[in-house]
């Protein structure tokens, strides 16, 4: 008999390959939470600059000049 495997009648096999699905899965699952709230996170409020000018229709305000 070869390492690993099992008997006629015995579901060792797939018992491993069941663990295995289960584990990759929850490694998935894990990734994508991590995932998810990495992009959550990254979202910043966008500042005047960004908000104005002539893509935004509106203009951008300017600093006054000290003489």
């Amino acid at each position: 008999m070869v390492w690993g495997q099992a008997k006629a009648g015995q579901p060792l096999p797939f018992l491993r390959m069941f663990i295995v699905v289960l584990m990759l899965g929850g490694f998935a699952a894990a990734f994508s939470v991590l995932v998810h709230q990495a992009d959550a996170l990254s979202e910043r409020p966008q500042t005047n600059e960004a908000s104005c000018g002539e893509a935004a229709g509106t203009p951008c305000p300017t600093r006054a000049t000290m003489m």
